[in-house]
């Protein structure tokens, strides 16, 4: 009987999810998907990677227990030595695509100087920052516009737009 064996990571994004799962299969894992995990309402969904690998399993039937719990044997000392040989070659396999699909994920997400990733309340309160920036620059312009204006009707000045369209004061 074969064992399938999964290894479930819940990622952040779906941009997570594709690096997780692309050094997955190019590391071997063939038999690995993402499924996308419903979010809470307003929330960006966090996709699962199931890396699965059933390629590289091994399985022979070498014996059994009787009735009376006697070990008994169905194959000889020779066979049973390369019974472990294939064994010890699949656990050698699978051992370096364990590896491969580990430095294919530290490649990955190599931590960087600049985050890629914030969590909701700090870009919660970087957009509010932002937003209240913006309408104080408005609020400033707006002001320096009105002012302008006002100095100018004050003086008697005004403005005119010329036969060429240039503004004539």
């Amino acid at each position: 009987m074969t064992r399938l064996k999964i290894l479930h990571i819940l990622t952040a994004s779906t941009a997570d999810a594709q690096g997780a799962l692309s050094a997955a299969l190019n590391a071997g894992f063939r038999e690995s998907g993402a499924v996308s995990l419903s979010a809470a309402k307003g929330a960006e969904a966090t996709p699962m990677v199931a890396v699965r690998s059933t390629g590289y399993s091994f399985d022979s039937i070498v014996g059994y227990q009787d009735d009376a719990g006697r070990n008994i044997s169905l194959v000889n000392e020779t066979y049973l030595r390369t019974l472990v040989a294939i064994a010890n070659d699949r656990f050698k396999i699978n051992t370096e695509r364990i590896a491969r699909f580990r430095e294919a994920l530290m490649e990955a997400f190599q931590p960087s100087d600049k985050p890629d990733w914030e969590d909701a309340d700090a870009r919660k309160r970087r957009k509010r920052e932002e937003g209240l920036a913006r309408q104080l620059a408005m609020q400033s312009s707006s002001l320096d516009a009105k002012e302008s204006s006002q100095s100018g009707h004050e003086e008697g000045n005004h403005t005119e737009t010329g036969s060429d369209g240039h503004l004539t004061y």
